[in-house]
Formats: structure tokens, C-alpha cells, sequence
């Protein structure tokens, strides 16, 4: 059976929680380590990157818990609107259940004032006042301001302005000695939504060899244009290391892993990724949608 369901815009991936600055490369990981639990304490509402993962924000009692916590070492970044960001490393030892406490007490300047609100303007789609907000913060900070330009990027392709949105991507590489694997994943992005999915592939490649190996975003705008391309076994390929990578923080992959593996007809495999995001987004806006998909896929494998 062969059936098109509704998918997400690549828009509604691309903009999601996968983006950060400031990028640090981990190695990929594999869902085969133990898990183990991780609690974060911070001032409420601080948004909480581990390994370039965003795990969302601590409660009103400064708490975050991240319960798939994988052991090793780890990069940890916060922010809290109003105070500098922190960046912090820690380890993580195998079958423990640990404690990180994260204190943010110096204020941010005003570049960073700036690029807060325009990171949560843009969070919330409203890009003409984020692109006004990142262009405040770039003329503030002397000497380049990479995490700027690539939010300005990010709100320019949203907006349409693509061949702008690459020179600021473009920049951002500069403003980080050569080498930014999400700017160059911004600048993929970009070509993907002109259709031009040769520069596209080209600019993943370069992002994923400069985050050395480790980017769902990169993987998974891989695995998309690969489908774009009628190439199946090499997106769900790529749509499954994003997935994996993502350690459970992002499960719009596992919806669109879902739709991939429906139209090869491998209902079963769809059927088990499109269950696993029910399990991880069971109140977001696709659930319905989801919930019926599912009812058809086990009666058309006659589960």
C-alpha cells in the first residue's frame, strides 16, 4: 500500500530546537550505551543545550531532567535572558544518577541582549523584528559575531531572502576561522528550499565532516533532500542517524522516518517510528493525524 500523508514543512524542522551557536562536536552515540539519569539545576526558565541537544527549559524550581542521559563526557550550555551564557563540561558516569548545578550571574551585554531577543523572536516565527534584533547585535560586537549571523541566516531564508541568508552563513564561516558545521548546514538548507539539491548534498557533506559525523539537523536535511531526489534507502538511511543522534530531543525525525518508510511499503518499520512519536510528542499538533495513520498501517499489514 502507498498512501501520501500530510507532512510537516521542512520549515517546521529546520527552525525547531535543533539550532543552536556556538556549535561544539561530539562524537556519535549509539542507543545501544546504557542510560542513565541526569538532573540539571538553574535559575527557572534557563534553556538547556547538552552536546548541542536542546532539552528544553528548567521548571519554576530550577529543575530539568533529562532521563536518557547517555555516560561519558559531556558539553552542557545555558541560557537565561538578561545573563551571560554559560558553557560547561561534565562527566557522566556510567550507571549513575547525577547532579549538575549551572549558575548564570553575569549580565549579558548588549550584543547578547539583542541576540537573546532575536533568538526568541525568531523561536516564535516573527522574523522582520528578529532580523532587526541580530543586525543590532552584530553592529554591537566588534570582530564578528558568528552566532548572529547564522539566527539572521536562519530568519532570512524563513523570509525568503535566500542568496542573503548564504552571505550571512557565508560569514558566519569566516567569523569562525573556516570552519562552522551549522553554518554550512544553514547555507544546505537554503539550497534545498531553492531546489538546488546537488549544492544542497554538497554543503550537508561539508557540515557533517566539520561537526565530525555528529548533526541531526545535517543528517536529517540529508535524509530530505535524498527523498526529494527519489532516493529512498539513502534518506531512511540518514533519517536514522539523525533520529539516533538526536537521543529522543527532537521527534519530528521519527514522523518524517515515518512517511519515508511508508512510501517504500515498509509498513512495519513506519509503524514503529510513527508510534515512537506519539511516544515522544503525544500532545503535539500531528497526534491525530498520527493516531490515524497508525490505525491504517495495522490494518493494511492486518496486525
Amino acid at each position: 500500500m502507498r498512501r501520501c500523508i500530510p507532512f510537516l514543512t521542512i520549515t517546521t524542522l529546520l527552525f525547531c530546537s535543533l539550532t543552536s551557536s556556538n556549535v561544539l562536536a561530539q562524537r556519535p552515540r549509539t542507543l545501544s550505551e546504557e542510560t542513565t539519569r541526569l538532573v540539571i539545576k538553574a535559575p527557572p526558565n534557563t534553556v538547556i543545550w547538552i552536546d548541542r541537544l536542546r532539552y528544553g527549559k528548567t521548571g519554576d524550581d530550577g529543575t530539568l531532567i533529562v532521563k536518557n542521559a547517555r555516560p561519558g563526557s559531556h558539553i552542557l550550555r545555558a541560557r537565561l535572558k538578561g545573563k551571560r551564557e554559560v558553557t560547561k563540561t561534565f562527566d557522566y558516569p556510567q550507571g549513575s544518577s547525577q547532579e549538575v548545578q549551572v549558575k548564570l550571574t553575569a549580565p549579558a551585554d548588549k550584543a547578547e541582549l539583542h541576540f537573546q531577543m532575536a533568538e526568541e523572536l525568531r523561536e516564535a516565527g516573527k522574523h522582520p523584528e528578529a532580523l532587526k534584533e541580530y543586525r543590532q547585535a552584530m553592529a554591537l560586537r566588534k570582530g564578528g559575531y558568528a552566532a548572529a549571523r547564522i539566527g539572521l541566516a536562519r530568519s532570512l531564508m524563513a523570509t525568503e531572502k535566500y542568496e542573503d541568508a548564504v552571505v550571512q552563513a557565508r560569514a558566519a564561516v569566516r567569523d569562525s576561522g573556516g570552519r562552522n558545521g551549522e553554518a554550512y548546514t544553514v547555507i544546505a538548507n537554503t539550497r534545498r528550499f531553492q531546489g538546488l539539491y546537488d549544492q544542497a548534498i554538497i554543503g550537508y557533506e561539508t557540515a557533517l565532516e566539520q561537526s565530525h559525523g555528529f548533526s541531526p539537523e545535517a543528517h536529517t536535511g540529508l535524509a530530505l533532500t535524498f527523498q526529494d531526489r527519489n532516493r529512498a534507502e539513502e534518506a531512511i538511511k540518514h533519517f536514522r542517524i539523525g533520529a539516533e543522534q538526536s537521543n529522543d530531543t527532537e521527534p519530528i525525525i521519527y514522523f518524517l522516518m515515518g512517511g519515508a518508510l511508508e512510501r517504500e511499503n515498509r509498513l512495519k518499520e513506519a509503524l514503529v517510528a510513527y508510534e515512537k512519536f506519539l511516544e515522544l510528542d503525544p500532545n503535539g499538533r500531528q497526534t491525530t493525524a498520527v493516531r490515524s495513520i497508525i490505525k491504517q498501517l495495522k490494518r493494511s499489514a492486518q496486525w
